[in-house]
């Protein structure tokens, strides 16, 4: 699981956690590093990039994902996107940064999250698609991961704020 910070990859890893039996309440987990202690079969690792602090980009990701891809018949990605702005204001709003940051970070990872989609197991999350399609997106990446649920969880438009702070500043 990975997107750029702000992008709701945090909350996909809680969902995707949850709706596998990992967790026995939505929110157990909380959708970052590891769902777990030890390696397991429904094991969930969520990586923004950046990620930690001191900031780690994507050689330290792709160095886990390979112990992984040794380990396990199949490892799977979830890559999330959001609306650009909205991310790159929502990352400032948690993590602080200078928008020049921001925005270098979000530039410094693209190319990994565009090497992730020729992967075959790769399903890309939109966060504008979540909210637009609701209960049957959730639906649709279960399918995709052959997960049996039918768990929906609470969405809200965590947009609606930064779209109307962009308003107010032009």
């Amino acid at each position: 699981m990975c997107g750029p910070e702000g992008s709701g990859s945090a909350f996909v890893a809680k969902v995707i956690s949850f709706a596998t039996g990992h967790c026995d309440f939505f929110g157990q987990y909380s959708g970052y590093g590891y769902n777990s202690k030890s390696t397991c079969e429904n094991l969930v690792l969520h990586r923004s990039l950046p990620y930690m602090r001191p900031k780690k980009f994507q050689d330290s990701l792709i160095s886990e994902i390979a112990k992984f891809s040794e380990a396990y018949e199949r490892v799977n990605y979830i890559l999330t996107t959001r609306d650009k702005s909205c991310s790159i204001f929502s990352k400032i709003k948690r993590f602080g940064g200078s928008l020049k940051e921001a925005e270098s970070d979000y530039i410094a990872a693209s190319s990994f999250f565009a090497q992730l989609t020729n992967d075959d197991n790769c399903f890309i999350w939109s966060y504008e698609s979540m909210l637009l399609l609701g209960k049957p997106y959730f639906l649709r990446m279960y399918r995709f991961f052959g997960i049996k649920s039918h768990f929906y969880p609470e969405v809200y438009d965590g947009n609606i704020s930064y779209i109307i702070r962009n308003h107010q500043i032009r």
